[in-house]
Protein backbone atom coordinates (compact mmCIF):
# COMPACT_ATOMS: atom_id res chain seq x y z
CA UNK A 1 0.00 0.00 0.00
CA UNK A 2 2.80 2.34 0.98
CA UNK A 3 4.72 1.54 -2.16
CA UNK A 4 1.71 2.48 -4.31
CA UNK A 5 1.51 5.88 -2.59
CA UNK A 6 5.22 6.37 -3.11
CA UNK A 7 4.90 5.43 -6.76
CA UNK A 8 2.01 7.82 -7.18
CA UNK A 9 3.95 10.65 -5.49
CA UNK A 10 6.95 9.99 -7.73
CA UNK A 11 4.69 10.02 -10.78
CA UNK A 12 3.06 13.29 -9.72
CA UNK A 13 6.45 14.83 -8.97
CA UNK A 14 7.69 13.74 -12.38
CA UNK A 15 4.60 15.15 -14.08
CA UNK A 16 5.02 18.45 -12.23
CA UNK A 17 8.63 18.59 -13.35
CA UNK A 18 7.58 18.03 -16.95
CA UNK A 19 4.99 20.82 -16.68
CA UNK A 20 7.51 23.23 -15.14
CA UNK A 21 10.05 22.37 -17.82
CA UNK A 22 7.53 22.81 -20.62
CA UNK A 23 6.32 26.13 -19.22
CA UNK A 24 9.90 27.40 -18.79
CA UNK A 25 10.78 26.36 -22.33
CA UNK A 26 7.70 28.02 -23.79
CA UNK A 27 8.31 31.15 -21.75
CA UNK A 28 11.89 31.46 -23.01
CA UNK A 29 10.87 30.81 -26.59
CA UNK A 30 8.13 33.41 -26.51
CA UNK A 31 10.43 35.90 -24.79
CA UNK A 32 12.89 35.44 -27.65
CA UNK A 33 10.11 35.80 -30.20
CA UNK A 34 8.80 38.95 -28.51
CA UNK A 35 12.23 40.56 -28.45
CA UNK A 36 12.84 39.72 -32.10
CA UNK A 37 9.45 41.12 -33.10
CA UNK A 38 10.04 44.27 -31.02
CA UNK A 39 13.44 44.78 -32.62
CA UNK A 40 11.79 44.63 -36.04
CA UNK A 41 9.22 47.26 -35.07
CA UNK A 42 11.88 49.39 -33.36
CA UNK A 43 13.71 49.86 -36.66
CA UNK A 44 10.75 49.48 -39.03
CA UNK A 45 11.31 52.15 -41.68
CA UNK A 46 7.70 52.94 -42.58
CA UNK A 47 4.06 52.10 -41.94
CA UNK A 48 3.45 51.33 -45.62
CA UNK A 49 5.81 49.81 -48.21
CA UNK A 50 6.94 51.86 -51.21
CA UNK A 51 4.30 51.91 -53.96
CA UNK A 52 4.84 49.33 -56.68
CA UNK A 53 5.30 52.10 -59.25
CA UNK A 54 8.06 53.79 -57.24
CA UNK A 55 11.68 52.75 -57.85
CA UNK A 56 13.60 55.58 -56.17
CA UNK A 57 15.46 55.75 -52.84
CA UNK A 58 13.53 54.92 -49.67
CA UNK A 59 13.80 56.03 -46.07
CA UNK A 60 15.90 54.17 -43.51
CA UNK A 61 16.09 55.50 -39.95
CA UNK A 62 19.48 56.07 -38.35
CA UNK A 63 19.36 54.50 -34.90
CA UNK A 64 23.00 53.73 -33.99
CA UNK A 65 22.87 56.13 -31.07
CA UNK A 66 26.15 57.45 -29.60
CA UNK A 67 27.46 56.14 -26.29
CA UNK A 68 28.33 59.61 -24.98
CA UNK A 69 26.66 63.00 -25.27
CA UNK A 70 29.25 64.82 -27.38
CA UNK A 71 31.58 62.31 -29.07
CA UNK A 72 33.15 64.90 -31.39
CA UNK A 73 33.57 67.60 -28.74
CA UNK A 74 31.47 69.99 -30.78
CA UNK A 75 31.09 73.64 -29.88
CA UNK A 76 27.55 74.99 -29.80
CA UNK A 77 27.86 78.61 -30.98
CA UNK A 78 24.31 79.67 -30.09
CA UNK A 79 25.13 79.22 -26.39
CA UNK A 80 27.18 82.38 -26.67
CA UNK A 81 24.25 84.43 -27.99
CA UNK A 82 21.66 86.12 -25.78
CA UNK A 83 18.43 84.80 -27.33
CA UNK A 84 16.35 87.50 -25.64
CA UNK A 85 18.47 90.34 -27.00
CA UNK A 86 19.29 88.80 -30.41
CA UNK A 87 16.55 86.29 -31.25
CA UNK A 88 17.08 86.38 -35.03
CA UNK A 89 20.83 85.84 -34.72
CA UNK A 90 20.22 82.96 -32.32
CA UNK A 91 17.74 81.39 -34.74
CA UNK A 92 19.97 81.83 -37.78
CA UNK A 93 22.93 80.29 -35.95
CA UNK A 94 20.89 77.20 -35.07
CA UNK A 95 19.51 77.07 -38.61
CA UNK A 96 22.99 77.02 -40.14
CA UNK A 97 24.02 74.26 -37.74
CA UNK A 98 21.04 72.12 -38.78
CA UNK A 99 21.47 72.65 -42.52
CA UNK A 100 25.24 72.18 -42.68
CA UNK A 101 26.04 68.93 -44.49
CA UNK A 102 22.37 67.96 -44.73
CA UNK A 103 21.35 70.06 -47.73
CA UNK A 104 24.00 68.30 -49.83
CA UNK A 105 22.57 64.84 -49.09
CA UNK A 106 18.87 65.83 -49.22
CA UNK A 107 18.61 65.16 -45.48
CA UNK A 108 19.60 61.51 -45.72
CA UNK A 109 21.43 62.23 -42.49
CA UNK A 110 23.47 59.03 -42.47
CA UNK A 111 25.36 60.57 -45.43
CA UNK A 112 26.17 63.85 -43.66
CA UNK A 113 29.96 64.31 -43.62
CA UNK A 114 29.94 67.28 -41.23
CA UNK A 115 28.13 65.99 -38.14
CA UNK A 116 25.92 63.16 -36.95
CA UNK A 117 22.13 63.30 -36.91
CA UNK A 118 19.69 60.60 -35.86
CA UNK A 119 16.04 59.63 -35.92
CA UNK A 120 13.71 58.32 -33.22
CA UNK A 121 12.63 54.64 -33.32
CA UNK A 122 9.14 53.19 -33.03
CA UNK A 123 7.54 55.72 -35.39
CA UNK A 124 6.04 53.39 -38.00
CA UNK A 125 3.55 51.21 -36.12
CA UNK A 126 0.66 53.69 -36.09
CA UNK A 127 -1.54 54.50 -39.14
CA UNK A 128 -0.14 58.05 -38.97
CA UNK A 129 3.38 56.62 -38.97
CA UNK A 130 6.22 57.13 -41.37
CA UNK A 131 5.68 57.09 -45.11
CA UNK A 132 8.34 55.11 -47.02
CA UNK A 133 10.16 57.69 -49.15
CA UNK A 134 11.26 60.34 -46.64
CA UNK A 135 10.08 58.89 -43.34
CA UNK A 136 7.55 61.63 -42.68
CA UNK A 137 4.73 61.19 -40.18
CA UNK A 138 1.27 62.67 -40.46
CA UNK A 139 0.72 65.97 -38.63
CA UNK A 140 -2.42 67.99 -37.98
CA UNK A 141 -4.08 68.85 -41.33
CA UNK A 142 -4.73 72.51 -42.14
CA UNK A 143 -8.36 73.46 -42.64
CA UNK A 144 -9.42 75.86 -45.36
CA UNK A 145 -7.87 79.30 -44.92
CA UNK A 146 -5.43 78.33 -42.13
CA UNK A 147 -2.28 78.60 -44.28
CA UNK A 148 -3.35 81.34 -46.67
CA UNK A 149 -6.39 83.37 -47.63
CA UNK A 150 -6.34 81.60 -51.02
CA UNK A 151 -6.37 78.08 -49.52
CA UNK A 152 -9.79 76.64 -50.45
CA UNK A 153 -9.50 73.08 -49.13
CA UNK A 154 -8.19 71.11 -46.20
CA UNK A 155 -4.64 69.88 -46.85
CA UNK A 156 -2.41 67.29 -45.24
CA UNK A 157 0.88 68.17 -43.52
CA UNK A 158 3.69 65.66 -42.95
CA UNK A 159 6.97 66.02 -41.05
CA UNK A 160 10.29 64.36 -40.24
CA UNK A 161 12.54 65.18 -37.27
CA UNK A 162 16.23 64.76 -36.43
CA UNK A 163 18.36 64.88 -33.25
CA UNK A 164 22.02 65.84 -33.00
CA UNK A 165 24.44 63.70 -30.97
CA UNK A 166 23.57 65.04 -27.47
CA UNK A 167 19.87 64.52 -28.16
CA UNK A 168 20.43 61.10 -29.72
CA UNK A 169 22.45 60.06 -26.68
CA UNK A 170 19.41 60.74 -24.47
CA UNK A 171 17.11 58.90 -26.88
CA UNK A 172 19.52 55.96 -26.94
CA UNK A 173 19.47 55.72 -23.15
CA UNK A 174 15.69 55.35 -23.25
CA UNK A 175 15.90 52.69 -25.98
CA UNK A 176 19.05 50.78 -25.00
CA UNK A 177 16.76 47.72 -25.15
CA UNK A 178 14.42 48.00 -28.15
CA UNK A 179 11.81 45.84 -26.39
CA UNK A 180 11.93 47.57 -22.98
CA UNK A 181 12.21 51.38 -22.79
CA UNK A 182 13.73 53.03 -19.75
CA UNK A 183 11.45 55.94 -18.94
CA UNK A 184 12.72 57.16 -15.57
CA UNK A 185 14.99 60.15 -15.46
CA UNK A 186 14.81 61.23 -19.11
CA UNK A 187 17.10 64.24 -19.42
CA UNK A 188 18.50 65.86 -22.54
CA UNK A 189 21.94 67.46 -22.06
CA UNK A 190 22.59 71.09 -22.87
CA UNK A 191 23.60 71.37 -26.50
CA UNK A 192 20.78 69.12 -27.68
CA UNK A 193 19.19 70.32 -30.90
CA UNK A 194 16.23 68.78 -32.66
CA UNK A 195 14.84 70.12 -35.90
CA UNK A 196 11.79 69.17 -37.88
CA UNK A 197 10.77 69.78 -41.49
CA UNK A 198 7.07 70.19 -42.28
CA UNK A 199 5.86 69.53 -45.81
CA UNK A 200 2.37 70.36 -46.99
CA UNK A 201 0.08 69.03 -49.68
CA UNK A 202 -0.88 72.63 -50.53
CA UNK A 203 0.08 73.97 -53.96
CA UNK A 204 1.78 77.25 -54.87
CA UNK A 205 -1.58 78.59 -56.00
CA UNK A 206 -3.15 77.79 -52.64
CA UNK A 207 -0.24 79.21 -50.63
CA UNK A 208 1.58 81.75 -52.85
CA UNK A 209 4.61 82.22 -50.57
CA UNK A 210 5.51 78.55 -51.26
CA UNK A 211 6.58 79.35 -54.83
CA UNK A 212 9.91 77.65 -55.53
CA UNK A 213 9.87 75.64 -52.29
CA UNK A 214 11.74 72.31 -52.14
CA UNK A 215 9.44 69.50 -53.25
CA UNK A 216 9.50 65.96 -51.88
CA UNK A 217 7.56 63.10 -53.38
CA UNK A 218 5.81 61.30 -50.54
CA UNK A 219 3.48 58.28 -50.36
CA UNK A 220 1.03 59.90 -47.95
CA UNK A 221 -2.59 59.15 -47.07
CA UNK A 222 -5.27 59.48 -49.71
CA UNK A 223 -7.35 61.54 -47.27
CA UNK A 224 -6.56 63.02 -43.83
CA UNK A 225 -9.47 61.09 -42.31
CA UNK A 226 -7.99 57.66 -43.15
CA UNK A 227 -4.27 58.04 -42.43
CA UNK A 228 -3.41 54.38 -42.99
CA UNK A 229 -4.87 54.27 -46.50
CA UNK A 230 -1.80 55.38 -48.43
CA UNK A 231 -1.72 56.29 -52.11
CA UNK A 232 0.87 56.77 -54.86
CA UNK A 233 3.58 59.43 -54.39
CA UNK A 234 2.42 63.04 -54.58
CA UNK A 235 4.24 66.37 -54.45
CA UNK A 236 4.63 67.91 -51.00
CA UNK A 237 6.24 71.31 -50.41
CA UNK A 238 8.42 72.59 -47.61
CA UNK A 239 6.48 75.05 -45.48
CA UNK A 240 7.92 75.09 -41.96
CA UNK A 241 11.01 74.28 -39.92
CA UNK A 242 10.86 73.89 -36.13
CA UNK A 243 13.87 73.82 -33.83
CA UNK A 244 14.13 72.81 -30.17
CA UNK A 245 17.29 73.70 -28.25
CA UNK A 246 18.21 72.57 -24.75
CA UNK A 247 19.50 75.78 -23.16
CA UNK A 248 19.83 76.16 -19.37
CA UNK A 249 19.38 79.94 -19.61
CA UNK A 250 15.73 79.55 -20.62
CA UNK A 251 13.00 79.63 -17.97
CA UNK A 252 11.89 76.15 -19.03
CA UNK A 253 15.34 74.81 -19.95
CA UNK A 254 14.40 74.79 -23.64
CA UNK A 255 14.20 77.32 -26.45
CA UNK A 256 11.76 76.69 -29.31
CA UNK A 257 11.87 78.39 -32.68
CA UNK A 258 10.02 78.31 -35.99
CA UNK A 259 10.90 79.27 -39.55
CA UNK A 260 8.65 79.41 -42.59
CA UNK A 261 9.73 78.96 -46.18
CA UNK A 262 9.06 82.17 -48.11
CA UNK A 263 9.60 82.91 -51.79
CA UNK A 264 10.62 86.49 -51.00
CA UNK A 265 13.94 85.34 -49.54
CA UNK A 266 16.82 85.97 -51.94
CA UNK A 267 18.95 82.88 -51.37
CA UNK A 268 19.82 80.79 -54.43
CA UNK A 269 19.50 77.68 -52.24
CA UNK A 270 15.78 76.89 -51.78
CA UNK A 271 16.41 75.21 -48.39
CA UNK A 272 17.72 78.53 -47.07
CA UNK A 273 14.73 80.66 -48.06
CA UNK A 274 13.51 80.62 -44.51
CA UNK A 275 11.98 83.48 -42.53
CA UNK A 276 12.45 83.39 -38.74
CA UNK A 277 8.90 83.48 -37.37
CA UNK A 278 9.24 83.26 -33.61
CA UNK A 279 11.42 82.24 -30.68
CA UNK A 280 10.12 81.10 -27.28
CA UNK A 281 11.84 80.48 -23.95
CA UNK A 282 8.80 80.27 -21.68
CA UNK A 283 5.01 79.96 -21.65
CA UNK A 284 4.10 83.41 -20.27
CA UNK A 285 2.02 81.77 -17.51
CA UNK A 286 0.48 85.10 -16.43
CA UNK A 287 -0.80 86.15 -19.86
CA UNK A 288 -4.59 85.81 -19.66
CA UNK A 289 -7.27 86.62 -22.19
CA UNK A 290 -8.24 89.73 -20.23
CA UNK A 291 -4.67 91.03 -20.07
CA UNK A 292 -4.26 90.36 -23.79
CA UNK A 293 -7.38 92.39 -24.55
CA UNK A 294 -5.98 95.18 -22.39
CA UNK A 295 -2.88 95.27 -24.57
CA UNK A 296 -0.48 92.87 -22.83
CA UNK A 297 1.66 90.66 -25.06
CA UNK A 298 4.00 87.71 -24.45
CA UNK A 299 7.36 88.61 -22.88
CA UNK A 300 8.85 85.10 -23.24
CA UNK A 301 8.21 84.98 -26.99
CA UNK A 302 9.72 87.00 -29.81
CA UNK A 303 7.49 87.28 -32.89
CA UNK A 304 8.73 88.57 -36.22
CA UNK A 305 6.88 91.87 -36.73
CA UNK A 306 6.66 91.27 -40.51
CA UNK A 307 4.38 88.21 -40.33
CA UNK A 308 1.23 89.91 -41.63
CA UNK A 309 3.11 91.76 -44.38
CA UNK A 310 4.66 88.50 -45.57
CA UNK A 311 1.28 86.74 -45.64
CA UNK A 312 2.44 84.12 -43.13
CA UNK A 313 -0.40 84.91 -40.72
CA UNK A 314 -3.64 84.25 -42.61
CA UNK A 315 -6.65 86.47 -41.96
CA UNK A 316 -8.57 83.54 -40.46
CA UNK A 317 -5.97 83.15 -37.68
CA UNK A 318 -6.04 85.62 -34.79
CA UNK A 319 -2.44 84.70 -33.97
CA UNK A 320 -0.01 81.82 -34.57
CA UNK A 321 0.05 80.65 -30.95
CA UNK A 322 -2.50 81.33 -28.20
CA UNK A 323 -2.61 85.05 -27.35
CA UNK A 324 0.46 85.70 -29.49
CA UNK A 325 2.70 82.98 -28.11
CA UNK A 326 5.10 81.20 -30.48
CA UNK A 327 3.81 78.74 -33.07
CA UNK A 328 3.99 77.93 -36.75
CA UNK A 329 1.27 78.22 -39.41
CA UNK A 330 0.67 74.45 -39.51
CA UNK A 331 0.16 74.35 -35.71
CA UNK A 332 -2.98 74.75 -33.62
CA UNK A 333 -3.42 78.36 -32.46
CA UNK A 334 -5.08 77.17 -29.23
CA UNK A 335 -1.61 76.14 -28.05
CA UNK A 336 2.03 77.11 -28.60
CA UNK A 337 5.41 75.45 -29.07
CA UNK A 338 6.52 75.22 -25.44
CA UNK A 339 3.05 74.42 -24.13
CA UNK A 340 2.55 71.49 -26.46
CA UNK A 341 6.00 70.05 -25.72
CA UNK A 342 5.58 70.44 -21.96
CA UNK A 343 2.93 67.70 -22.03
CA UNK A 344 5.48 65.05 -23.12
CA UNK A 345 5.24 62.41 -20.42
CA UNK A 346 4.14 58.89 -19.58
CA UNK A 347 1.44 57.94 -19.43
CA UNK A 348 0.53 59.99 -22.50
CA UNK A 349 -3.05 61.16 -21.95
CA UNK A 350 -3.39 62.86 -25.35
CA UNK A 351 -3.61 66.27 -23.72
CA UNK A 352 -1.25 68.26 -25.93
CA UNK A 353 -3.91 70.85 -26.76
CA UNK A 354 -6.42 72.25 -24.24
CA UNK A 355 -9.58 70.15 -24.71
CA UNK A 356 -13.07 71.47 -24.18
CA UNK A 357 -11.67 74.87 -23.27
CA UNK A 358 -12.37 77.90 -25.50
CA UNK A 359 -9.29 79.94 -26.38
CA UNK A 360 -10.45 82.85 -24.18
CA UNK A 361 -10.88 80.83 -20.99
CA UNK A 362 -8.29 81.46 -18.30
CA UNK A 363 -8.55 77.87 -17.07
CA UNK A 364 -6.51 76.98 -20.15
CA UNK A 365 -3.50 78.44 -18.31
CA UNK A 366 -2.87 74.97 -16.92
CA UNK A 367 -1.30 74.27 -20.33
CA UNK A 368 0.94 77.33 -20.09
CA UNK A 369 2.95 76.70 -16.94
CA UNK A 370 6.73 77.06 -16.96
CA UNK A 371 7.64 73.47 -16.17
CA UNK A 372 11.31 72.68 -15.67
CA UNK A 373 13.04 69.73 -17.39
CA UNK A 374 12.06 66.60 -15.52
CA UNK A 375 8.81 68.09 -14.19
CA UNK A 376 5.85 66.05 -15.43
CA UNK A 377 2.75 67.74 -16.84
CA UNK A 378 0.40 65.43 -14.92
CA UNK A 379 0.71 64.75 -11.21
CA UNK A 380 2.12 61.26 -10.79
CA UNK A 381 3.39 61.11 -14.37
CA UNK A 382 6.95 60.80 -15.61
CA UNK A 383 8.47 63.60 -17.65
CA UNK A 384 9.98 62.93 -21.07
CA UNK A 385 11.76 66.30 -20.94
CA UNK A 386 9.70 68.16 -23.55
CA UNK A 387 10.25 65.50 -26.24
CA UNK A 388 7.04 64.82 -28.17
CA UNK A 389 9.04 62.41 -30.33
CA UNK A 390 9.77 60.26 -27.26
CA UNK A 391 6.14 60.59 -26.21
CA UNK A 392 4.92 59.42 -29.62
CA UNK A 393 7.32 56.50 -29.97
CA UNK A 394 6.61 55.32 -26.42
CA UNK A 395 2.88 55.36 -27.12
CA UNK A 396 3.39 53.39 -30.33
CA UNK A 397 5.54 50.85 -28.47
CA UNK A 398 2.93 50.41 -25.72
CA UNK A 399 0.10 49.97 -28.25
CA UNK A 400 2.13 47.50 -30.29
CA UNK A 401 3.10 45.51 -27.19
CA UNK A 402 -0.49 45.28 -26.00
CA UNK A 403 -1.65 44.06 -29.41
CA UNK A 404 1.23 41.59 -29.72
CA UNK A 405 0.62 40.04 -26.31
CA UNK A 406 -3.13 39.78 -26.90
CA UNK A 407 -2.57 38.08 -30.23
CA UNK A 408 -0.03 35.60 -28.85
CA UNK A 409 -1.67 34.74 -25.50
CA UNK A 410 -4.21 32.27 -26.90
CA UNK A 411 -1.59 30.59 -29.06
CA UNK A 412 0.77 30.28 -26.11
CA UNK A 413 -1.88 28.65 -23.91
CA UNK A 414 -2.76 26.23 -26.70
CA UNK A 415 0.87 25.27 -27.21
CA UNK A 416 1.35 24.75 -23.48
CA UNK A 417 -1.73 22.52 -23.27
CA UNK A 418 -0.68 20.41 -26.23
CA UNK A 419 2.83 20.01 -24.82
CA UNK A 420 1.50 18.83 -21.45
CA UNK A 421 -1.52 16.92 -22.83
CA UNK A 422 -0.54 15.74 -26.31
CA UNK A 423 -3.28 14.19 -28.44
CA UNK A 424 -2.85 10.38 -28.61
CA UNK A 425 -1.43 9.12 -31.86
CA UNK A 426 -3.32 5.80 -31.57
CA UNK A 427 -6.77 4.89 -30.30
CA UNK A 428 -6.96 4.24 -26.55
CA UNK A 429 -7.31 0.61 -25.36
CA UNK A 430 -11.04 1.05 -24.90
CA UNK A 431 -11.38 1.62 -28.58
CA UNK A 432 -13.38 4.74 -27.91
CA UNK A 433 -12.59 8.04 -29.56
CA UNK A 434 -11.79 10.08 -26.40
Amino acid sequence: MLSSHVSRAVALTGAAGVVVGVVAGLQQRHTDEFQAAALGEFSRPSYNPPPATYDGPVFKPRLDFPSCANPRNEAFPWLGIDFKAEPERYLRTVQDYCLEGNVECDFKVEQNRTRDWYHVPWMSSHPKGREPIHGMTMEKPSKQGMLSDSQRREVQNWAVAFYNSPGAYAVGRVWSLPWQPTQDGVAFPEGTVAFKWFFTQATEEEVPFLKGAPVWKAAIAKTPREPGDRGPPVDTRLIQMDVAIRDDRADIGWVFGTFVYHSSQSSDAPWRRLVPVCLQWGNDPDLTQQRYQEGARPVQTWNNPRLRDLGILAASRPYLGWLGRANGPVDNFKSCCASCHSTASVPDKDNKIPRGVPPNADQALRWFRNLRPGQAFEKGGTSLDYSLQLSSCTTQYNNWKKSYLQNTLLGTLKEWWLEVHPFPTTAPPSGKND
